[in-house]
């Protein structure tokens, strides 16, 4: 079926009228239009965000904004601490390990969300202020962390809190503000509704006064380059200008349903794909589940890679797989963004079928 839907968490299945701004005309990125929008989109998107920080956007995927961050608040004698459980958790390390940062690592079993008192131990042990790394909703698992724990402990030791946040802003209820997190990673593609192109970070002021001493090597992503183009509304180097348009569109139907009954919504999916899927007595992987999307195990003799490809060939429905070890073993379902109980229900009752005639 060369057609299908997405339930993968991420790219999301994007609404037709924020597809529709996209197709808008080209806009020199120098132009007053342009520093228009990109400062609406700013604004709106600090309301969804819960923020008065400073929002730097940029060209590339959400990995691009998280090696973003990492440069730009590290130092070649940082030792900081990167909390994981999951595949995405790893990528903190890994960005880590390409600039021979050498850091402290808490590793929580995939499916299991990281104990905010593994956290406060080591930066209690440290006695002095470092960089936590983790992630909001892990992708990877489903799994959903403790923010709000974690900023409090950060806040405690005088330490900086930096949240991968791409697939939970928007599904997940995250007030950086609030709960002290300093530097809040994003991405269009997600619950924000966008096509893939836009990644950003939201800093704090504290967080950016760190920058400025960071002597970590960096050019694309240098923010002392951003910031003088940030004042004007504008990009140092060319931005994904069409996406901007969806974007902007995506936070505007965000703000226009209401935050609150957005983050509303995303519970009641959940609960309600959960619900179904254990009817089909099967079991959800992670202790803390996101609202974000449901990761589901597969019975011991089907394969999750059999199940996928089926559904997309014969209905017409994209569930995402495993990665890593977890290949084979899992299924991903997405339901951020665009979409309902009634999209859901149409899907899983397909999966339901399938899985009967595997079983």
């Amino acid at each position: 079926m060369d057609n299908y839907t997405l339930f993968t968490p991420g790219p999301i299945d994007v609404p037709d009228d924020i597809l529709k701004q996209t197709s808008k005309p080209i806009l020199y990125h120098r132009e007053e239009k342009f520093t228009e929008l990109l400062g609406e989109t700013a604004e709106k998107l600090k309301k969804i965000l819960y923020s008065k920080g400073r929002i730097f956007f940029f060209a590339s995927s959400g990995t691009g904004a998280m090696e973003a961050a990492c440069s730009n608040i590290l130092s070649n004698n940082d030792e900081p601490v990167v909390a994981i459980c999951g595949r995405f958790g790893e990528r903190w390390l890994a960005l880590c390990k390409a600039y021979n940062i050498k850091p402290v690592v808490i590793q929580e079993d995939y499916g299991k969300s990281v104990m905010p008192d593994k956290i406060e131990a080591i930066l209690k042990k440290k006695n002095k202020p470092t960089v936590l790394f983790t992630t909001l909703t892990e992708t990877s698992t489903g799994a959903l962390n403790d923010i709000k724990s974690f900023g409090e402990i950060s806040k405690k030791y005088g330490s900086y809190l930096i949240v991968d946040g791409v697939a939970g802003i928007g599904a997940d209820f995250c007030p950086q503000d609030d709960w002290h997190v300093d530097i809040l990673v994003g991405a269009s593609q997600k619950a924000l509704m966008s096509p893939p192109g836009i990644s950003f970070i939201s800093v704090s002021e504290r967080a950016f006064e760190k920058t400025k001493s960071s002597d970590l090597p960096k050019y694309y992503f240098n923010l002392e380059f951003y910031e003088k183009f940030r004042v004007k509304n504008q990009t140092p180097w060319t931005p994904a200008i069409t996406i901007f348009y969806g974007l902007k569109k995506g936070i505007e139907n965000i703000l226009e349903i209401g935050l609150d009954k957005n983050f509303n919504n995303h519970k009641e999916m959940a609960n309600y794909a959960r619900e179904r899927i254990k009817k089909m007595q099967l079991q959800i992987l992670p202790d803390n589940p996101s609202n974000a999307l449901t990761v589901m195990k597969m019975p011991e003799n089907i394969n999750s890679t059999t199940v996928i490809k089926e559904l997309k060939e014969k209905s017409g429905i994209l569930f995402a797989n495993g990665q890593g070890e977890l290949k084979g073993k899992i299924i991903r379902i997405g339901h951020m963004g665009n979409y309902n109980i009634a999209k859901l229900d149409k899907a899983l009752n397909s999966l339901k079928s399938v899985l009967k005639q595997q079983r």
